[in-house]
């Protein structure tokens, strides 16, 4: 006995027989405005599932949000400009004047072999971000302003008289939390499916705790390097849509993801000092790949029930073993000190980041799905998706100014500029980083063996609309996001004299 069903597209329907017993097959072509896809499944009486859809979902989004938290609140991309609050007053221009424990793990390795004493730091950021979302159906989708607070501890110890300095750390590259809340636009398969009023969130953690070497080659040069291991965690819950599953594209669904992993990174520098009052420094960070694994589950019931029968009648949740894997960019980071004045230091640096060859399309592999039914619509309880990002490789420029106004006390501020790595054609909220000119300004005092150093960053807000976008289903087509940071760090430092190390 044949069973009619009737499903509606964005701008027509789409009306195909089913038996109940055989394969289902369905060819949705493009003719002009009607937008259609393939869709061929092994379907029985009895099917009640899309388990494995959300599975797939929330780990490209994960991954997106690994890209985008951090890459959304600096000027450089998901790099922090500055690790510590006087590398962060100076807007991240810390290559050539790494002389601190932080400045040196975070910047310039090479900056541990110029430190005389054994110096401990311990320091905090905060973040509070605001952002607004707009598109067809969203006229103020809002970003919760807290997003995310950042700890960081550095040590350095001289070993005795040699030239030889160790240094440890362990400094988040990006601790960030995105909370955005908007109407799920209607799209999906049909075009029509939306989730209504959604939670948009996504955290991201990647932390390097690291060890680091620097050798002094006599009073005018020194050269480091740094080895890390890189945790990353990652977590998201927001409506997806499958985009190049064969069988799934332009299907969505909630999703719920989580997973982490580690990896391995190293960077090596060098500092030399032209003359008594310039010095230059180089450093090259190098690529990190972390395959992080996780699960990811989810619900598709508005797209089922969108669909008709039979897939209104499935079974709507689903889960999987989630396998992300991310690459993290290489950068090569140049720059120069230059002490203008017995009280006045200038600092200038460019950054080179290689996004191109890190976030050019993000792939995801979901394992042992539970959902028969759905794994016999996708023809395996495994699948892919890959999420296309396409961020492009950029340049960053930094500038920083220390005033000394006594030998205890001193003023900083610092800028930055970066253009935004991510088109807009694959721009979403969630990877919204797009941020690009950071001012800043910080003071430091010192008294005895001790010094506290305070910063304000602020990310000014950023504009920046998508036309048509790339992501199937164009529901961020005709969108705009705005997104401006304030950041807010402090240093403690506490310097214990070596008596066997000569100042340099």
């Amino acid at each position: 006995m044949q069973k009619r069903i009737v499903a509606f597209q964005q701008h027509g329907l789409v009306d195909w027989r089913y038996d109940g017993t055989g394969p289902v097959s369905e060819v949705w072509r493009h003719e002009k405005s009607v937008t259609r896809l393939i869709l061929e499944a092994e379907m029985r009486p009895d099917a009640r599932g899309m388990k494995s859809l959300r599975q797939a979902g929330s780990r490209v989004l994960l991954i997106l949000l690994l890209v985008i938290l951090p890459s959304a609140a600096y000027a450089n991309g998901i790099y922090r400009n500055g690790v510590g609050a006087k590398a962060m007053a100076l807007g991240g221009a810390d290559v050539a004047w790494a002389d601190d424990p932080l400045g040196a793990m975070a910047a310039n390795p090479a900056g541990l072999g110029f430190l005389k004493d054994a110096t401990l730091q311990l320091s905090l950021a905060g973040a509070f971000a605001d952002g607004r979302f707009t598109n067809p159906a969203n006229t103020d989708g809002q970003l919760d302003t807290l997003a995310g607070i950042v700890p960081d501890v550095a040590f350095a110890v001289p070993l005795g008289a040699s030239p030889v300095t160790l240094g440890f750390a362990i400094t988040p590259s990006s601790l960030m939390n995105a909370d955005w809340r908007y109407l799920d636009t209607p799209g999906g398969l049909d075009g029509v499916t939306t989730y209504g009023l959604q939670r948009h969130r996504s955290e991201i953690i990647v932390l390097r705790s690291a060890v680091g070497l620097g050798v002094s080659l006599g009073p005018n040069v020194s050269l480091g390097g740094s080895v890390g291991l890189i945790y990353n965690n990652n977590s998201l819950e927001a409506p997806y849509i499958f985009q190049s599953q064969p069988v799934l594209k332009g299907f969505k669904t909630l999703l719920n993801l989580g997973t982490d992993g580690f990896g391995v990174n190293g960077s090596v520098g060098v500092l030399a000092r032209l003359h008594e009052t310039l010095q230059v420094g180089i450093t090259y960070t190098t690529q990190t790949t972390i395959d992080s694994h996780g699960d990811a589950s989810g619900n598709a019931s508005a797209q089922l029930i969108s669909l008709g029968p039979p897939f209104s009648g499935a079974r709507p949740d689903f889960h999987y073993d989630a396998e992300v894997k991310t690459v993290f960019p290489q950068m090569v980071s140049g720059g120069m000190s230059w002490k203008a004045h017995p009280r006045l230091r200038l600092g200038l640096q460019i950054d080179w980041i290689n996004w191109s060859d890190a976030f050019d399309r993000l792939p995801i592999k979901l394992t042992n799905g539970t959902n028969a039914d759905i794994n016999a619509l996708v023809g395996s309880s495994s699948m892919d998706d890959v999420v296309p990002l396409k961020w492009e490789d950029r340049v960053v420029y930094r500038a920083g100014l220390e005033y000394a106004l006594s030998d205890n006390l001193a003023l900083r501020g610092g800028y930055s500029y970066g253009k935004s790595p991510v088109p807009a054609s694959t721009l979403i909220p969630l990877t919204a980083a797009i941020l690009e000119h950071t001012v800043a300004a910080g003071v430091g005092y010192r008294t005895g063996r001790y010094q506290v150093d305070v910063a304000y960053q602020w990310d000014l807000p950023t504009t920046q609309r998508v036309g048509v976008s790339e992501l199937r289903a164009g529901e961020y087509s005709n969108s705009k996001v705005d997104v401006g940071i304030h950041w807010v760090g402090v240093t403690l430092s506490i310097a214990f004299e070596n008596a066997g190390r000569v100042a340099k």
